[in-house]
């Protein structure tokens, strides 16, 4: 299906009262509530003119209707005040209730304002998943920030690039965790102690609006989440408090095991996290901080605290069943982040049968999740690809042609995504957010639409099938990867001349990267070892290829293009060295 983004297609730049511009095909209507600022130019002269017009560090705020909902930390507030001693973050030898947890975020909340913390600036959390950044997390939407979390296991260069694009007023971190070379003032986290012996009571209050450098408001950006970039580069994307607050409302209605207990397994740089962390602690519930494998520590946890609700990728499917029970939720399972097939679920469903599965989809531009399908206890699920399900309330999808029409159900199209979900857009990107969030032509006055480069159809009806991507972006383990962020990172190895990435699915259905270089014929060719060290240098563990296979040449499409699909599949049997790894025995 052609897409109107191509390079060659004429546009317009539009823009609506609260000064968001977009993208918009020169031959396509203009929606209600939107002008136009620029007349049929090329895409480039279209995003020229946006990165001028609009070269603020910060997107245009969403439109919201008045009064808005409480933010995230007015609505923890009042949870801890209904039910202070609860158990509300249980970690490796530390559980905090409420009012432990409030009290410690409160204190480092009045630590964060002292160094510039407000609405609309942005505080780095570089942590291990654990209470302490939790704690952290909560401390910096009290001051009315957006929290920007930081991986500590990425690679320092990557870090250092986040830290420099999101100009953090300080990076809150702990002992033993490197901030050397960031671009940014560090905190450390301070004592771990509830109430410090002496420490000044009123520390411990909630904070008001006149604390703070400006009221907090759902408007206010809640975090920004880096996802790939493909100019080699990550993006952040700027969610607020109100559609984070949709979609943690829609989470608790849906998902009613979460409000009991969740299992907070995977880094808090990817929004998998976000259902796990927020309904829970929005509702009075448990987050168990923990990895996703046998731990008697873990087991006596949750033994005490059953899990109610468990959120994994397809790729995490092999695992559960390796786990014993304790792991294993009483309410949902709910499976997201790439393609789940019903083989990948056929051991799992016949280990837990009385469990829900969800299959939920949603970019991190539309806040988590907008779509879902159930898959109830008891139903037969065929081995091919899953659907996705139907709109979230309150988010609105279509799947629309080359030139934005809705398809006829059975008929291929772009996913596309409306409603209280989207992001602000992309931090410091004008021109890749006017590309992406463009005039929606079927919302009111003004509107805005998603456009995710994801390819699906619509069945008679409303269910939605996903069928790939429009581009070349990819889902491994869950993570959304732009292949050219990794080849831009292996073509700086001296000696490679050309450099492809692509995503295989193995026999499992789950998907691993592979990468192909061509050297550059100027003295020895580079090995696997040497580009797969390159690239665990810069990219983080999910991003550096399995399999590195050097070839004499690419190969083409008859007009000249490289055909991906005859590109050799790795034979780790035949030739164990393509992994980069050391080769025992």
């Amino acid at each position: 299906m052609p897409s109107p983004l191509t390079t060659e297609a004429t546009f317009l730049v539009l823009v609506n009262t609260a000064g968001a511009r977009c993208l918009w095909p020169a031959d396509a209507s203009v929606p209600a509530g939107w002008s136009t600022e620029l007349d049929r130019a090329s895409r480039q002269d279209c995003l020229d003119f946006v990165e001028r017009a609009q070269p603020h560090p910060q997107p245009v705020a969403t439109p919201a209707p008045a009064p808005g909902p409480e933010p995230v930390p007015t609505l923890f507030e009042q949870i801890a005040a209904r039910h202070p001693e609860r158990i509300a973050v249980s970690d490796a030898g530390v559980r905090l209730t409420y009012r432990e947890l409030n009290t410690r975020a409160n204190r480092l909340a009045r630590l964060l304002l002292t160094r510039g913390a407000g609405p609309e600036t942005r505080v780095g959390v570089l942590l291990p998943r654990g209470h302490e950044a939790v704690t952290a997390i909560l401390a910096v939407l009290k001051t009315g920030a957006c929290y920007v979390p930081l991986d500590p296991d990425y690679p320092a260069e990557r870090v250092r690039y986040m830290v420099e694009d999101a100009s953090p007023v300080c990076v809150v971190s702990r002992d033993g965790v490197d901030t050397g070379g960031l671009d940014a003032p560090a905190l450390r986290i301070p004592s771990a102690a509830a109430e410090e012996p002496g420490a000044d009571p009123a520390g411990a209050a909630d904070l008001r609006d006149e604390e703070r450098t400006a009221p907090l408001t759902a408007d206010c950006a809640a975090y920004v989440i880096y996802t790939s970039g493909s100019t080699g580069r990550p993006k952040g994307v700027v969610i607020e408090h109100r559609s984070l607050l949709h979609y943690v409302g829609w989470a608790a209605d849906a998902y009613p095991g979460a409000r009991t207990s969740t299992l907070l397994h995977s880094s808090l740089s990817f929004d998998l996290t976000v259902t796990a962390l927020y309904v829970p602690l929005l509702h009075g519930g448990c987050v168990h901080v923990a990895a996703l494998a046998d731990d008697p520590d873990v087991r006596a946890r949750l033994d005490e605290e059953p899990l109610g609700f468990l959120k994994v990728t397809p790729s995490h499917l092999a695992v559960l069943p390796l786990l014993p029970p304790q792991f294993w939720p009483s309410g949902e399972l709910v499976v997201g982040g790439e393609q789940l097939t019903g083989s990948m679920l056929r051991q799992w469903r016949a280990l837990a049968p009385h469990v829900t599965v969800v299959n939920e989809y949603g970019p991190t531009e539309a806040t988590v999740g907008c779509l879902e399908h159930r898959v109830k206890p008891g139903r037969e699920l065929a081995d091919g690809p899953v659907p996705i399900g139907r709109a979230v309330p309150g988010v609105r999808i279509r799947v629309l042609d080359g030139a934005l029409r809705e398809t006829a159900p059975g008929e291929e199209g772009e996913i596309c995504v409306s409603g209280v979900g989207l992001a602000r857009g992309y931090l410091r990107r004008p021109g890749v957010t006017a590309e992406r969030f463009v005039a929606d032509p079927y919302g009111g006055d003004g509107a805005r639409m998603y456009r995710t480069g994801d390819r699906g159809r619509r069945d008679a009806d409303g269910t939605v099938e996903f069928l790939g991507r429009l581009d070349d972006q990819v889902k491994v383990n869950g993570f959304r990867i732009e292949p050219g962020e990794i080849e831009a990172v292996l073509s700086t190895h001296p000696g490679v001349a050309q450099v492809a990435v692509v995503a295989l699915r193995g026999r499992r259905g789950t998907s691993r990267l592979v990468a192909y270089a061509v050297p550059d014929g100027e003295g020895a060719p580079p090995t696997p070892a040497a580009l797969r060290a390159r690239a665990a240098t810069v990219l983080p563990d999910h991003m550096v290829p399995a399999a590195y296979l050097v070839l004499d040449a690419f190969p083409l499409t008859p007009n000249g293009k490289l055909d991906r699909a005859a590109l050799p599949a790795p034979d780790f049997r035949r030739d164990p060295g393509i992994a980069g790894l050391p080769v025992h025995g």
